[in-house]
């Protein structure tokens, strides 16, 4: 057991949450640190499914072209608002450089490494009885409109063999056999059977809230204005008052980026804002997560309804959301499952905090050892959570991590 240390976790967020609960479980005395609702934000309103494999890094071999005909297409899945190409620029030189061959190669790996142990991290996290009511390992499904594999196609599935994940092609008339429902546009498939999806991923947070809780985890609802790092460990000056700690952890997602940015340090985060629609009542037209692959969207089962999630939209977190988006995940829902009926939709937006090589950032600032950062998630903070808090805890605990922490260095 480590020694027991005084925790300030900031954000209540899926990771925020897994970090508070994974560092209890070790004695430490923690406090998250939450604005809002704990298992708000992009952690509810995200596709749900964890991948053991099957999610890749966002640029890859081609993506410029692939790019380019996103931007210029007005009912793609990608927008930049013009204000906002300025202060992205640099984020989005760093992004294509990352789709070199030899870079996105390393990324990969250190992708699988952080997201193919998630299911049984959270099983271990939440106990047998709360994993079966919340996971469905039923795995999940990627498909296309076109027969032929590109070279990408076999590059990605040759990776995915190096790596050890399990996975099976699908033609036409097998996809069919999996979900009935789909679209016959759709010619061929992959199936990976070792990811899901949770009925709900608020639930998934407050359930590990909830746990933390028993473990002497408390919560302060409260903003976190500044972090002050000092001799005797590190103050939070909060909208409620001073909270002081031996370490804190920033897990606040795009918030990360203004808080690093009062400690000195710049870190590579965008605002890439996510939209979803909910239908309820109609989510048994599929079983598991469906990926369509060249429009960028997923459809995913949850209890409240059939949630459509897609779009990466790079804008200013507090800019007006656009309701052309919204119509535009509903055009894609009936282009993926033709029959279903749409009675009732709720849509959201969110701001998800995304890195140019969509690996996150964690581990220790620079020049600030009490100071750890567990952000920059993306699309995969699910996925992503419970190895970065296995590391966080690691760090705390001043043992080695159990996986390298270097491709996830704070930058």
């Amino acid at each position: 057991m480590a020694e027991p240390r005084t925790v300030a976790v900031v954000g209540g967020g899926v990771v925020g949450v897994s970090c508070a609960l994974m560092l209890a479980r070790e004695g430490h005395r923690v406090t998250v640190v939450e604005e809002g609702r704990v298992g708000y934000g992009c952690s509810w309103g995200n596709g749900a499914q964890y991948n053991a494999g099957s999610a890749f890094p966002m640029a890859h071999p081609g993506v410029l072209w692939r790019a380019l005909r996103w931007f210029a297409d007005t009912n793609g899945p990608v927008r930049l608002a013009p204000r906002e190409l300025p202060s992205t620029l640099p984020w989005l030189i760093r992004f294509l450089r990352t789709g070199r061959l030899e870079s996105w190669e390393t990324v990969y790996a250190a992708l699988h490494a952080l997201n193919q142990p998630c299911a049984s991290l959270y099983r271990d996290m939440l106990g047998d009885s709360e994993w079966k009511r919340l996971f469905r390992p039923s795995g999940a499904l990627h498909v296309w409109r076109d027969q032929s594999l590109t070279a990408l196609d076999m590059l990605v599935e040759s990776l995915r063999r190096k790596h050890g994940v399990a996975f099976e092609s699908l033609n036409a008339d097998q996809l069919r056999e999996l979900e009935p429902a789909l679209s016959q546009d759709y010619k061929r498939g992959i199936f990976f059977p070792g990811s899901g999806h949770v009925i709900s991923p608020r639930a998934l947070v407050e359930g590990m809230m909830d746990r933390a809780g028993t473990l002497g985890v408390s919560l302060r609802v409260a903003r976190v204005q500044s972090i002050e790092p000092g001799t005797e460990g590190v103050t939070l000056q909060t909208s409620s008052g001073a909270h002081h700690c031996d370490i804190a952890v920033i897990a606040a997602g795009i918030a990360s980026r203004d808080l690093a940015r009062s400690l000195g340090i710049s870190l590579s985060l965008a605002s890439e804002r996510g939209y979803h629609i909910t239908m309820p009542g109609i989510s048994s037209a599929i079983s598991r997560p469906v990926t369509d692959a060249a429009s960028a969207f997923v459809a995913t089962p949850l209890d409240e309804g059939l949630r459509i999630v897609g779009i990466a939209e790079f804008d200013v977190p507090n800019a007006p959301r656009d309701p052309k988006q919204s119509k535009k995940l509903q055009a894609y829902a009936r282009a993926m499952l033709p029959d279903i009926s749409i009675a009732k939709v709720t849509d959201w937006m969110g701001v998800r905090p995304s890195t140019p090589d969509s690996l996150p950032i964690i581990g220790p600032h620079p020049r600030h050892a009490t100071i750890l950062f567990a952000t920059g998630h993306g699309h995969m903070g699910i996925s992503g959570a419970p190895m970065t808090a296995a590391i966080i805890s690691d760090l705390v605990a001043g043992r080695a991590p159990r996986i390298s922490a270097a491709p996830y260095r704070v930058r």
